[in-house]
């Protein structure tokens, strides 16, 4: 539950589940022609868990990550959302398309733009909902860590959270009666269904953040007297909604006994449906032809020593005698050395210039190609980490022996992404910013990992009587990222963040971000 509230809650590094995190990087688009960023990612493995070249291979590495880029959610509050003179809010375009719909209009596109807005009224309420549950939590935590404040504090909350409770019913009463319009038979059937769909999503939204909310409200004693009006508001709307759902038939309704599987898998499709609108078109390219022209070179060097290594044994010795004999057999073992050798530098050493792949990234509503994302990865030597990055790694050892007691290897994953901000302004106006968002399976990883549970035999100082101890094997995997960032107009930022992943075999056991 704790990881799901962080989840839903926006943060910036997320348990996704036991297998896989997740790291998303917001984006600003500095106005101009061109904006480049590069986030260079280090990540420090145990020795232990065996994790090298062959064993942890490009494609390994690749296939263990997921990778979106999409629109940030535009912000905007309740109720200038419900407010009718209010021109950029999705709900009044909604309203304004359905009129000239209802009015007779066949034009695809108005039918198209109400079905983006619909899609975009389910982001900009959820985010708008989010972030007021945000706050509102945070305040109730800091008040109720602080009771001796009196209670002007928590009447200062109650009457945000009541005003919040009032604007939320506002919404919720301006939506239905713009349902009623949208169910007339007039109306193309994929607007029905798709604001159907918006529809059972509002409402589940609702109960999921107003139920963390009474959480928080209800956890502690002093909170449960002093909110006790906006506890009754907030479990009001809750029970309305569940039972709104019941009423209309949605399959997202709770029935106890059962394992209610239908509510999470409903939950999570009318999530993915809604925020579509805002996710970009990405097409990935292997570009491994550059690589197989340096890995030709390294083939040819290494036959070129083996042949210059034969023509001084023939001119040396005879073809039959031990010396020529002990030369071939040692340059034939040479030759496979030199090429692996090669190989591992060139691909550790020119992923700066020659990337892995390369992703085009579109946008659906304006087809127009608006950036490119280059990404390599490799092995490196301690020697190969930047300074910053050593430094960063190595900030909370205490001394040089813990450095040499947990011998790493390094693994360097970089990216660097173009985007053309004018590209996305001449079409969009609510939609600019960009969520830059990274998932990554620790699986493969872990497969040679130790046993999760290990015993320790331990003497009992009070009862003297020996004991075993069942005790968790865990392993850390510190994780070090560099972010630099290139704007159009000049200038660099670049700034640097690490996170310690401690895991078993059995996954992740959670996640602390280190202060570097």
């Amino acid at each position: 539950m704790k990881e799901e509230r962080r989840e839903m809650l926006d943060a910036k590094i997320t348990l996704h589940d036991r297998h896989r995190f997740e790291m998303k990087l917001d984006v600003d688009l500095i106005p101009g022609k061109k904006n480049v960023y590069r986030v260079e990612t280090y990540f420090f493995i145990p020795r232990a868990m065996n994790v090298n070249p062959e064993t942890y291979t490009k494609s390994v590495f690749y296939n263990s990550f997921q990778k979106y880029i999409r629109f940030k959610t535009p912000q905007m509050s309740l109720d200038k959302i419900a407010d009718e003179t209010v021109a950029v809010s999705p709900l009044n375009r909604i309203s304004a398309g359905l009129k000239k719909i209802l009015s007779g209009s066949n034009d695809d596109k108005i039918a198209d733009s109400v079905y983006g807005e619909i899609k975009l009224l389910g982001c900009v309420v959820r985010g708008s909902v989010r972030d007021y549950v945000k706050f509102l939590s945070a305040e109730i935590i800091s008040a109720g860590s602080s009771p001796n404040e009196g209670t002007s504090r928590f009447s200062a909350i109650e009457e945000n959270g009541l005003g919040f409770a009032s604007d939320v019913k506002k919404l919720i009463s301006r939506i239905r009666a713009l349902k009623t319009e949208i169910s007339n038979p007039a109306v193309p059937a994929r607007l029905r269904e798709g604001f159907g769909f918006f529809d059972e999503f509002l409402s589940l939204t609702l109960v999921d953040y107003l139920a963390l909310l009474l959480e928080d409200i209800r956890c502690g004693e002093v909170s449960v007297l002093r909110l006790s009006e906006l506890d009754k508001a907030l479990s009001a709307i809750v029970n309305a909604q569940n039972g709104y759902r019941r009423t209309m038939g949605y399959p997202s309704v709770i029935r106890k006994g059962s394992g209610n599987e239908t509510l999470v898998y409903r939950r999570s499709v009318l999530k993915k449906f809604v925020s579509s609108v805002l996710h970009l078109q990405m097409e990935t390219t292997e570009w491994q032809g550059a690589f197989q022209i340096f890995f030709g070179l390294a083939a040819g060097v290494a036959m070129l020593f083996t042949v210059l290594l034969l023509i001084f044994a023939q001119s040396r010795f005879a073809a039959n005698s031990a010396p020529f004999v002990v030369i071939v057999v040692v340059s034939y073992i040479f030759k496979d050395r030199i090429k692996d050798w090669l190989k591992l530098w060139f691909t550790a050493s020119w992923t700066k210039w020659i990337a892995d792949r390369g992703t085009s990234i579109t946008d659906p509503y304006s087809g127009q190609n608006i950036g490119v994302i280059k990404e390599a990865f490799s092995f490196v030597s301690d020697e190969a980490v930047p300074p910053e990055v050593s430094r960063g790694r190595n900030i909370d050892n205490i001394t040089s022996v813990e450095e040499e007691g947990k011998p790493e290897r390094v693994v360097k994953y970089e990216r660097e992404v173009s985007l053309y901000p004018s590209r996305v302004s001449e079409f969009h106006e609510r939609r600019r910013d960009l969520n830059d968002i990274l998932r990554f399976n620790i699986v493969p990883l872990i497969a040679q990992a130790d046993d999760p549970i290990v015993d320790y035999l331990n003497l009992n100082e009070e009862t003297g009587q020996l004991e075993t101890l069942r005790c968790k094997r865990v392993y850390h995997i510190n994780v070090v990222t560099k972010y630099s960032a290139s704007p159009s107009n000049g200038g660099s930022v670049a700034s640097l963040e690490r996170i310690r992943i401690i895991l078993t075999r059995d996954g992740i056991e959670r996640l602390e971000k280190v202060p570097v």
